[in-house]
Protein backbone atom coordinates (compact mmCIF):
# COMPACT_ATOMS: atom_id res chain seq x y z
CA UNK A 1 0.00 0.00 0.00
CA UNK A 2 1.52 3.36 -0.77
CA UNK A 3 0.65 7.17 -0.44
CA UNK A 4 -1.11 7.04 -3.80
CA UNK A 5 -3.44 3.93 -3.83
CA UNK A 6 -6.93 3.84 -3.49
CA UNK A 7 -6.27 1.31 -0.26
CA UNK A 8 -4.07 4.30 1.38
CA UNK A 9 -6.86 6.62 1.41
CA UNK A 10 -9.75 4.18 2.11
CA UNK A 11 -7.24 3.86 5.54
CA UNK A 12 -7.13 6.89 5.85
CA UNK A 13 -10.73 7.64 6.30
CA UNK A 14 -11.51 4.91 8.22
CA UNK A 15 -8.06 5.58 10.49
CA UNK A 16 -9.51 8.96 10.97
CA UNK A 17 -12.91 8.12 12.21
CA UNK A 18 -11.44 5.61 14.33
CA UNK A 19 -9.43 8.42 15.40
CA UNK A 20 -11.66 10.56 16.28
CA UNK A 21 -14.47 8.66 18.14
CA UNK A 22 -12.48 7.48 20.33
CA UNK A 23 -11.63 8.56 23.88
CA UNK A 24 -9.00 11.42 23.45
CA UNK A 25 -6.82 10.01 25.96
CA UNK A 26 -6.33 6.92 23.79
CA UNK A 27 -5.62 8.63 20.68
CA UNK A 28 -1.76 8.27 20.78
CA UNK A 29 -2.46 4.84 20.67
CA UNK A 30 -5.30 5.07 18.24
CA UNK A 31 -2.28 6.62 16.11
CA UNK A 32 0.34 3.89 17.09
CA UNK A 33 -1.99 1.05 16.18
CA UNK A 34 -2.60 2.62 12.73
CA UNK A 35 1.15 3.12 11.60
CA UNK A 36 2.12 -0.53 12.74
CA UNK A 37 -0.92 -2.09 10.70
CA UNK A 38 0.05 0.32 8.20
CA UNK A 39 4.15 -0.42 8.17
CA UNK A 40 2.80 -4.06 7.66
CA UNK A 41 0.60 -3.69 5.04
CA UNK A 42 3.18 -1.36 2.88
CA UNK A 43 6.52 -2.91 3.64
CA UNK A 44 7.95 -6.13 4.38
CA UNK A 45 6.66 -6.81 7.90
CA UNK A 46 9.90 -8.23 9.54
CA UNK A 47 11.56 -4.84 8.76
CA UNK A 48 9.85 -3.42 11.89
CA UNK A 49 12.70 -4.47 13.66
CA UNK A 50 14.86 -2.62 12.70
CA UNK A 51 12.32 0.63 13.80
CA UNK A 52 11.95 -1.10 17.07
CA UNK A 53 15.68 -1.66 17.51
CA UNK A 54 15.85 2.15 16.61
CA UNK A 55 13.30 3.05 19.29
CA UNK A 56 15.29 0.75 22.01
CA UNK A 57 18.34 2.11 21.45
CA UNK A 58 17.53 5.40 21.74
CA UNK A 59 14.96 5.27 24.54
CA UNK A 60 18.00 3.01 26.72
CA UNK A 61 20.25 6.13 26.12
CA UNK A 62 17.22 8.50 26.93
CA UNK A 63 16.58 6.83 30.50
CA UNK A 64 20.44 6.14 31.40
CA UNK A 65 20.98 10.02 30.46
CA UNK A 66 17.98 10.52 33.15
CA UNK A 67 19.86 8.06 35.38
CA UNK A 68 20.16 10.29 38.58
CA UNK A 69 23.75 8.35 38.82
CA UNK A 70 25.03 9.80 35.85
CA UNK A 71 23.50 13.34 36.67
CA UNK A 72 24.47 13.09 39.63
CA UNK A 73 28.15 11.93 38.81
CA UNK A 74 30.60 14.36 37.62
CA UNK A 75 33.12 12.14 37.04
CA UNK A 76 30.20 9.83 34.77
CA UNK A 77 29.97 12.42 32.22
CA UNK A 78 32.27 10.31 30.26
CA UNK A 79 30.04 7.27 30.26
CA UNK A 80 27.08 9.77 29.25
CA UNK A 81 28.82 10.54 26.44
CA UNK A 82 29.77 6.69 25.38
CA UNK A 83 26.23 6.02 26.07
CA UNK A 84 25.36 8.81 23.43
CA UNK A 85 28.08 7.51 21.06
CA UNK A 86 26.73 3.87 20.70
CA UNK A 87 23.02 4.29 20.43
CA UNK A 88 24.23 7.06 17.37
CA UNK A 89 26.25 4.31 16.11
CA UNK A 90 24.25 1.62 16.21
CA UNK A 91 21.88 3.26 14.53
CA UNK A 92 24.23 4.29 12.12
CA UNK A 93 26.19 0.78 11.48
CA UNK A 94 22.12 -1.04 11.05
CA UNK A 95 21.59 1.71 8.28
CA UNK A 96 24.89 1.38 6.52
CA UNK A 97 24.89 -2.52 6.20
CA UNK A 98 21.33 -2.10 4.48
CA UNK A 99 20.81 1.14 2.72
CA UNK A 100 24.64 1.84 2.87
CA UNK A 101 26.02 -0.67 0.92
CA UNK A 102 26.53 0.43 -1.95
CA UNK A 103 29.99 2.47 0.17
CA UNK A 104 31.18 -0.78 1.38
CA UNK A 105 30.45 -3.20 -2.42
CA UNK A 106 32.60 -0.43 -3.80
CA UNK A 107 35.37 -0.59 -0.44
CA UNK A 108 35.83 -4.21 -0.98
CA UNK A 109 35.97 -4.35 -4.78
CA UNK A 110 38.70 -1.92 -4.87
CA UNK A 111 40.41 -3.80 -2.30
CA UNK A 112 39.76 -7.15 -4.05
CA UNK A 113 41.20 -5.62 -7.63
CA UNK A 114 44.40 -4.79 -5.47
CA UNK A 115 44.54 -7.36 -2.94
CA UNK A 116 43.11 -10.45 -4.47
CA UNK A 117 43.26 -12.11 -0.91
CA UNK A 118 40.15 -9.86 0.27
CA UNK A 119 36.99 -10.73 -0.81
CA UNK A 120 34.28 -8.74 -2.67
CA UNK A 121 30.92 -8.21 -0.90
CA UNK A 122 28.15 -8.10 -2.42
CA UNK A 123 24.78 -6.48 -1.27
CA UNK A 124 23.02 -8.08 1.97
CA UNK A 125 19.72 -10.20 0.92
CA UNK A 126 18.10 -8.56 3.75
CA UNK A 127 15.55 -6.07 2.98
CA UNK A 128 16.01 -2.54 4.75
CA UNK A 129 13.06 -0.77 6.46
CA UNK A 130 10.56 1.49 4.43
CA UNK A 131 12.12 5.14 5.09
CA UNK A 132 15.24 3.82 7.11
CA UNK A 133 16.98 7.17 5.94
CA UNK A 134 14.46 9.01 7.08
CA UNK A 135 13.62 7.78 10.85
CA UNK A 136 17.15 6.92 11.36
CA UNK A 137 18.51 10.73 10.94
CA UNK A 138 15.06 11.31 13.03
CA UNK A 139 16.08 9.27 15.83
CA UNK A 140 19.80 10.31 16.07
CA UNK A 141 18.36 13.77 16.21
CA UNK A 142 16.86 12.79 19.29
CA UNK A 143 19.42 11.15 21.21
CA UNK A 144 21.62 13.91 20.27
CA UNK A 145 19.28 16.68 21.38
CA UNK A 146 18.70 14.49 24.37
CA UNK A 147 22.61 14.40 25.33
CA UNK A 148 22.58 18.51 24.70
CA UNK A 149 19.36 18.89 27.36
CA UNK A 150 17.68 20.55 23.94
CA UNK A 151 14.41 17.96 25.00
CA UNK A 152 13.44 15.61 27.98
CA UNK A 153 13.90 12.20 26.92
CA UNK A 154 10.44 10.20 26.55
CA UNK A 155 9.48 7.49 29.31
CA UNK A 156 7.45 6.16 27.07
CA UNK A 157 9.07 3.63 24.82
CA UNK A 158 5.27 3.13 22.99
CA UNK A 159 5.23 6.75 22.36
CA UNK A 160 8.85 6.82 21.24
CA UNK A 161 8.08 4.18 18.99
CA UNK A 162 5.34 6.69 17.53
CA UNK A 163 7.70 9.36 17.11
CA UNK A 164 9.84 7.19 14.86
CA UNK A 165 7.44 4.95 12.97
CA UNK A 166 4.53 8.02 12.53
CA UNK A 167 2.85 6.46 9.34
CA UNK A 168 2.46 9.46 7.03
CA UNK A 169 6.37 10.52 7.25
CA UNK A 170 7.72 7.34 6.99
CA UNK A 171 7.35 7.03 3.31
CA UNK A 172 9.76 9.98 2.44
CA UNK A 173 9.59 12.01 5.49
CA UNK A 174 9.61 14.95 6.58
CA UNK A 175 12.27 14.37 9.24
CA UNK A 176 11.09 15.86 12.28
CA UNK A 177 12.32 16.89 15.77
CA UNK A 178 10.97 15.67 19.06
CA UNK A 179 9.73 18.91 20.16
CA UNK A 180 7.81 18.91 16.60
CA UNK A 181 6.13 15.66 17.12
CA UNK A 182 5.01 15.97 20.77
CA UNK A 183 1.93 17.11 19.35
CA UNK A 184 1.70 13.40 18.69
CA UNK A 185 0.68 12.65 22.42
CA UNK A 186 -1.99 15.34 23.23
CA UNK A 187 -5.45 15.57 22.93
CA UNK A 188 -7.43 16.36 19.56
CA UNK A 189 -10.59 17.25 18.74
CA UNK A 190 -12.77 16.63 15.54
CA UNK A 191 -12.43 20.46 13.23
CA UNK A 192 -13.55 20.78 9.97
CA UNK A 193 -10.89 23.34 9.16
CA UNK A 194 -8.01 20.60 9.44
CA UNK A 195 -10.05 17.78 7.01
CA UNK A 196 -10.57 20.72 4.57
CA UNK A 197 -7.08 21.78 4.72
CA UNK A 198 -5.53 17.91 4.79
CA UNK A 199 -7.99 16.90 1.84
CA UNK A 200 -7.05 20.12 -0.57
CA UNK A 201 -3.38 19.26 0.36
CA UNK A 202 -3.85 15.74 -0.65
CA UNK A 203 -5.37 16.58 -3.94
CA UNK A 204 -2.65 19.02 -4.99
CA UNK A 205 -0.17 16.37 -3.90
CA UNK A 206 -1.57 13.91 -6.12
CA UNK A 207 -1.94 16.73 -9.00
CA UNK A 208 1.71 17.11 -8.76
CA UNK A 209 2.73 13.67 -8.97
CA UNK A 210 0.25 11.79 -11.07
CA UNK A 211 -0.25 14.62 -13.73
CA UNK A 212 3.12 16.89 -14.33
CA UNK A 213 5.53 14.23 -12.78
CA UNK A 214 4.99 11.24 -14.48
CA UNK A 215 4.32 13.11 -17.54
CA UNK A 216 7.94 14.52 -17.39
CA UNK A 217 9.08 10.80 -15.92
CA UNK A 218 8.52 9.65 -19.60
CA UNK A 219 10.06 12.17 -21.64
CA UNK A 220 13.12 12.00 -18.82
CA UNK A 221 13.66 8.42 -18.68
CA UNK A 222 12.70 8.20 -22.73
CA UNK A 223 15.77 10.34 -23.46
CA UNK A 224 18.33 8.81 -21.02
CA UNK A 225 17.68 5.21 -22.42
CA UNK A 226 18.57 5.86 -25.59
CA UNK A 227 20.71 8.81 -25.95
CA UNK A 228 22.42 7.57 -29.32
CA UNK A 229 18.96 7.29 -30.84
CA UNK A 230 17.65 10.77 -28.99
CA UNK A 231 21.08 12.66 -29.45
CA UNK A 232 21.96 16.40 -30.38
CA UNK A 233 19.16 19.14 -28.68
CA UNK A 234 17.38 15.79 -27.02
CA UNK A 235 19.97 15.16 -23.61
CA UNK A 236 19.70 19.17 -22.85
CA UNK A 237 15.55 18.71 -22.65
CA UNK A 238 16.48 16.06 -19.80
CA UNK A 239 18.89 18.50 -17.79
CA UNK A 240 16.26 21.23 -17.69
CA UNK A 241 13.13 18.94 -17.71
CA UNK A 242 14.36 16.75 -14.49
CA UNK A 243 14.17 19.04 -11.63
CA UNK A 244 10.66 20.28 -12.37
CA UNK A 245 10.32 15.96 -12.57
CA UNK A 246 11.78 15.74 -9.10
CA UNK A 247 10.58 18.61 -7.80
CA UNK A 248 6.45 17.56 -8.20
CA UNK A 249 7.48 14.02 -7.53
CA UNK A 250 8.55 14.53 -4.30
CA UNK A 251 7.08 18.03 -3.06
CA UNK A 252 3.94 15.96 -4.57
CA UNK A 253 4.90 12.96 -2.14
CA UNK A 254 5.22 15.47 0.59
CA UNK A 255 1.71 17.20 0.26
CA UNK A 256 -0.02 13.86 0.50
CA UNK A 257 1.95 13.17 4.00
CA UNK A 258 1.15 16.21 5.37
CA UNK A 259 -2.45 16.49 4.75
CA UNK A 260 -2.65 13.02 5.36
CA UNK A 261 -1.13 13.99 8.86
CA UNK A 262 -3.43 17.37 8.97
CA UNK A 263 -6.35 15.20 9.17
CA UNK A 264 -5.28 13.85 12.48
CA UNK A 265 -4.54 17.86 13.15
CA UNK A 266 -0.67 16.94 13.25
CA UNK A 267 1.31 19.48 11.53
CA UNK A 268 4.12 18.26 10.16
CA UNK A 269 7.46 20.44 9.36
CA UNK A 270 7.44 21.91 6.18
CA UNK A 271 9.92 20.03 3.65
CA UNK A 272 9.77 23.44 0.29
CA UNK A 273 9.24 26.57 0.56
CA UNK A 274 9.28 27.82 -3.66
CA UNK A 275 13.08 26.47 -4.03
CA UNK A 276 12.65 27.73 -7.75
CA UNK A 277 12.16 31.22 -6.47
CA UNK A 278 15.96 31.25 -4.89
CA UNK A 279 17.93 34.30 -5.91
CA UNK A 280 21.35 32.26 -5.08
CA UNK A 281 22.58 28.20 -4.46
CA UNK A 282 22.54 29.13 -0.97
CA UNK A 283 19.01 30.63 -0.60
CA UNK A 284 17.97 27.20 -2.93
CA UNK A 285 19.44 24.65 -0.12
CA UNK A 286 17.43 26.47 2.58
CA UNK A 287 14.06 26.03 0.57
CA UNK A 288 14.52 22.53 -1.01
CA UNK A 289 14.36 19.92 1.35
CA UNK A 290 14.28 21.90 4.71
CA UNK A 291 14.07 19.42 7.19
CA UNK A 292 17.04 17.43 5.88
CA UNK A 293 19.24 20.51 5.82
CA UNK A 294 18.17 21.56 9.24
CA UNK A 295 18.61 18.56 10.77
CA UNK A 296 22.40 18.48 9.06
CA UNK A 297 22.99 21.83 10.14
CA UNK A 298 21.69 21.95 13.64
CA UNK A 299 23.60 17.89 14.34
CA UNK A 300 26.24 18.31 12.08
CA UNK A 301 27.29 21.64 10.99
CA UNK A 302 27.06 23.43 14.08
CA UNK A 303 28.88 20.78 16.21
CA UNK A 304 31.75 20.47 13.79
CA UNK A 305 32.05 24.40 13.91
CA UNK A 306 32.26 24.53 17.82
CA UNK A 307 34.74 21.23 17.99
CA UNK A 308 38.19 22.01 19.07
CA UNK A 309 39.65 21.38 15.96
CA UNK A 310 37.79 23.89 13.91
CA UNK A 311 38.87 25.88 16.35
CA UNK A 312 42.15 25.65 16.25
CA UNK A 313 41.68 26.05 12.28
CA UNK A 314 40.24 29.02 12.75
CA UNK A 315 43.46 30.47 14.94
CA UNK A 316 45.58 28.88 12.44
CA UNK A 317 43.84 31.23 10.05
CA UNK A 318 43.90 34.56 11.67
CA UNK A 319 47.62 34.21 12.23
CA UNK A 320 48.58 33.44 8.49
CA UNK A 321 45.55 35.17 6.36
CA UNK A 322 43.52 38.10 5.85
CA UNK A 323 40.53 38.42 8.27
CA UNK A 324 38.12 37.55 5.29
CA UNK A 325 39.97 34.43 4.08
CA UNK A 326 40.41 33.41 8.02
CA UNK A 327 36.52 32.91 7.97
CA UNK A 328 36.08 31.28 4.88
CA UNK A 329 38.79 28.41 5.59
CA UNK A 330 36.51 26.84 8.81
CA UNK A 331 33.54 27.67 7.08
CA UNK A 332 34.13 26.04 4.07
CA UNK A 333 35.76 23.02 6.07
CA UNK A 334 32.75 23.13 8.15
CA UNK A 335 30.44 23.23 4.76
CA UNK A 336 32.29 20.08 2.99
CA UNK A 337 31.86 18.09 6.19
CA UNK A 338 27.98 19.30 5.89
CA UNK A 339 27.57 18.47 2.03
CA UNK A 340 29.38 14.65 2.59
CA UNK A 341 27.23 14.12 5.23
CA UNK A 342 24.01 14.84 3.02
CA UNK A 343 25.74 12.70 -0.06
CA UNK A 344 26.21 9.81 2.24
CA UNK A 345 22.84 9.83 3.53
CA UNK A 346 21.72 9.83 0.40
CA UNK A 347 23.12 6.22 0.17
CA UNK A 348 25.90 6.38 -2.92
CA UNK A 349 28.83 7.57 -3.96
CA UNK A 350 27.37 9.22 -7.30
CA UNK A 351 25.59 11.80 -4.77
CA UNK A 352 29.06 12.64 -2.64
CA UNK A 353 31.59 12.61 -5.60
CA UNK A 354 28.51 14.16 -8.03
CA UNK A 355 26.22 16.19 -6.14
CA UNK A 356 28.07 17.37 -3.00
CA UNK A 357 31.32 17.76 -4.20
CA UNK A 358 29.40 19.79 -7.53
CA UNK A 359 27.57 21.89 -4.57
CA UNK A 360 29.84 22.94 -2.32
CA UNK A 361 32.42 24.43 -5.31
CA UNK A 362 29.26 26.18 -6.28
CA UNK A 363 28.78 27.56 -2.76
CA UNK A 364 32.54 28.08 -2.44
CA UNK A 365 32.92 30.17 -5.36
CA UNK A 366 29.92 32.18 -4.51
CA UNK A 367 31.22 33.23 -1.54
CA UNK A 368 34.85 34.03 -3.07
CA UNK A 369 32.87 35.60 -5.74
CA UNK A 370 30.46 37.33 -3.81
CA UNK A 371 31.91 41.24 -2.77
CA UNK A 372 33.38 41.11 -6.11
CA UNK A 373 30.28 40.75 -7.87
CA UNK A 374 28.18 43.40 -5.77
CA UNK A 375 31.31 45.87 -6.83
CA UNK A 376 30.10 45.11 -10.41
CA UNK A 377 26.18 45.45 -9.42
CA UNK A 378 27.22 48.82 -7.79
CA UNK A 379 29.13 50.27 -10.64
CA UNK A 380 26.67 49.44 -12.74
CA UNK A 381 23.79 50.44 -11.16
CA UNK A 382 21.61 47.99 -11.18
CA UNK A 383 18.53 47.89 -9.08
CA UNK A 384 18.52 44.44 -7.00
CA UNK A 385 15.33 44.43 -5.89
CA UNK A 386 13.72 44.92 -9.69
CA UNK A 387 11.37 41.72 -10.82
CA UNK A 388 14.39 41.30 -13.67
CA UNK A 389 17.38 40.81 -11.51
CA UNK A 390 14.91 38.87 -9.24
CA UNK A 391 14.19 36.63 -12.83
CA UNK A 392 17.69 36.87 -13.77
CA UNK A 393 18.71 35.71 -10.33
CA UNK A 394 16.17 32.60 -10.24
CA UNK A 395 16.78 31.94 -13.93
CA UNK A 396 20.44 31.59 -12.95
CA UNK A 397 20.22 29.29 -10.01
CA UNK A 398 17.55 26.88 -11.68
CA UNK A 399 20.64 26.05 -14.53
CA UNK A 400 23.22 25.79 -11.58
CA UNK A 401 20.73 23.46 -9.80
CA UNK A 402 20.14 21.72 -13.57
CA UNK A 403 23.49 20.56 -14.12
CA UNK A 404 24.10 19.22 -11.03
CA UNK A 405 21.55 17.17 -10.52
CA UNK A 406 21.89 15.05 -13.67
CA UNK A 407 24.07 12.73 -11.78
CA UNK A 408 20.66 11.80 -9.83
CA UNK A 409 19.35 10.44 -13.47
CA UNK A 410 22.07 7.56 -13.40
CA UNK A 411 21.75 4.51 -11.32
CA UNK A 412 25.58 4.21 -10.92
CA UNK A 413 28.70 6.53 -10.85
CA UNK A 414 30.01 5.73 -14.34
CA UNK A 415 26.58 5.89 -15.55
CA UNK A 416 26.20 9.81 -14.59
CA UNK A 417 29.92 10.34 -16.09
CA UNK A 418 28.55 9.00 -19.47
CA UNK A 419 25.34 11.29 -18.91
CA UNK A 420 28.01 14.15 -18.60
CA UNK A 421 30.22 13.22 -21.50
CA UNK A 422 26.64 12.80 -23.71
CA UNK A 423 25.90 16.19 -22.74
CA UNK A 424 29.38 17.88 -23.41
CA UNK A 425 29.88 15.83 -27.33
CA UNK A 426 26.36 17.18 -27.83
CA UNK A 427 27.76 20.73 -29.02
CA UNK A 428 29.94 19.04 -31.76
CA UNK A 429 26.57 16.87 -32.37
CA UNK A 430 25.61 17.47 -36.03
CA UNK A 431 21.80 16.85 -35.12
CA UNK A 432 21.20 19.95 -32.82
CA UNK A 433 17.83 20.60 -33.47
CA UNK A 434 16.04 23.19 -31.45
CA UNK A 435 13.14 22.60 -33.28
CA UNK A 436 12.23 19.20 -32.13
CA UNK A 437 8.95 20.29 -30.18
CA UNK A 438 7.19 21.04 -33.35
CA UNK A 439 8.14 18.57 -35.81
CA UNK A 440 6.46 16.02 -34.25
CA UNK A 441 9.65 13.61 -33.21
CA UNK A 442 9.25 14.06 -29.52
CA UNK A 443 5.70 11.98 -30.16
CA UNK A 444 8.51 8.88 -30.20
CA UNK A 445 8.73 8.90 -26.59
CA UNK A 446 5.46 8.03 -25.67
CA UNK A 447 4.15 11.45 -24.98
CA UNK A 448 1.65 13.40 -27.45
CA UNK A 449 0.56 17.07 -28.04
CA UNK A 450 -2.54 16.55 -25.87
CA UNK A 451 0.25 15.26 -22.89
CA UNK A 452 2.71 18.23 -23.90
CA UNK A 453 -0.47 20.87 -23.40
CA UNK A 454 -1.38 18.91 -20.18
CA UNK A 455 2.28 19.12 -18.58
CA UNK A 456 2.12 23.63 -20.08
CA UNK A 457 -0.80 23.97 -18.49
CA UNK A 458 -0.47 22.58 -15.09
CA UNK A 459 3.33 23.94 -15.05
CA UNK A 460 1.03 27.13 -15.14
CA UNK A 461 -1.08 26.44 -12.58
CA UNK A 462 1.52 25.22 -10.18
CA UNK A 463 3.48 28.76 -11.27
CA UNK A 464 0.89 30.61 -10.12
CA UNK A 465 0.35 28.66 -7.14
CA UNK A 466 3.91 29.02 -5.70
CA UNK A 467 3.17 32.77 -6.65
CA UNK A 468 0.60 33.15 -4.21
CA UNK A 469 2.79 30.76 -1.56
CA UNK A 470 5.40 33.08 -1.98
CA UNK A 471 2.99 36.16 -1.02
CA UNK A 472 0.81 34.72 1.33
CA UNK A 473 3.33 31.67 3.19
CA UNK A 474 -0.06 29.20 2.20
CA UNK A 475 -1.86 29.10 -1.45
CA UNK A 476 -4.90 28.31 0.97
CA UNK A 477 -4.46 31.76 3.34
CA UNK A 478 -5.90 33.47 -0.32
CA UNK A 479 -7.95 30.50 -1.31
CA UNK A 480 -9.50 30.92 2.14
CA UNK A 481 -10.76 34.23 1.41
CA UNK A 482 -12.70 33.46 -1.94
CA UNK A 483 -16.36 33.07 -1.90
CA UNK A 484 -17.72 29.07 -0.89
CA UNK A 485 -18.99 28.90 -5.12
CA UNK A 486 -15.24 29.69 -6.45
CA UNK A 487 -13.03 27.37 -3.44
CA UNK A 488 -15.51 24.62 -4.87
CA UNK A 489 -14.81 25.12 -8.38
CA UNK A 490 -11.65 24.93 -7.97
CA UNK A 491 -11.94 21.70 -5.38
CA UNK A 492 -14.15 19.97 -8.32
CA UNK A 493 -11.85 21.36 -11.52
CA UNK A 494 -8.63 19.72 -9.32
CA UNK A 495 -10.20 16.38 -8.64
CA UNK A 496 -11.48 15.94 -12.20
CA UNK A 497 -8.27 17.02 -13.54
CA UNK A 498 -6.19 14.46 -11.38
CA UNK A 499 -9.20 11.43 -12.33
CA UNK A 500 -9.17 12.27 -16.20
CA UNK A 501 -5.58 13.40 -16.48
CA UNK A 502 -3.50 10.79 -13.91
CA UNK A 503 -1.51 9.07 -15.24
CA UNK A 504 -2.59 5.58 -14.51
CA UNK A 505 -1.95 1.51 -15.92
CA UNK A 506 0.38 -0.46 -17.62
CA UNK A 507 3.80 1.14 -17.71
CA UNK A 508 2.85 3.75 -15.34
CA UNK A 509 3.86 3.44 -11.39
CA UNK A 510 2.96 6.02 -9.13
CA UNK A 511 3.88 4.82 -6.07
CA UNK A 512 7.59 4.75 -6.95
CA UNK A 513 8.75 7.94 -5.97
CA UNK A 514 11.83 9.58 -6.62
CA UNK A 515 13.34 10.10 -2.67
CA UNK A 516 11.44 6.94 -1.58
CA UNK A 517 14.59 5.08 -2.01
CA UNK A 518 16.03 6.62 0.83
Amino acid sequence: MTVTSYRFFVFLFIGAAVYYTAPKRMQWVILLCLSVVYYFLAATPYTILFLILSTVTAYTAGILMECRYFRGNKAAAKWITCITAAAVLINIFVWFLLKGNAFWMLGTRLLHESFPIFLQLGALKIVPALGMGYYTAQIIGYILDCYWGICTPQRNILKLFLFVGFFPQLTVGPISKYSELECLYRDHSFNYINIAHGSQRILWGLFKKLVISDRLAIIVNGIWTDTLFYNGFWPWIVVFVYPLEIYTDFSGCMDIILGAAELFDIRLPENFRNPFFSRTCQEFWQRWHITLGTWARDHVYYPVLKSRMMVRLGKWSKQHFSKRIAKLIPWAAGMWILWFVMGFWHGSSKHIIGVSAYFWTILVLSEICSPGLKKITGLLKVDTESFSWHFFQSVRTYIIYSIGVVFFTADRLTEAFEHVKVLIRTFSHPAWNPWIFFDGSIRSLGVSYRDLNVILLSLAALLGVDVLREKYGYARTWLDRQILPFRWMLYVVLLFAVLIFGMYGPGYNASEFIYGQF
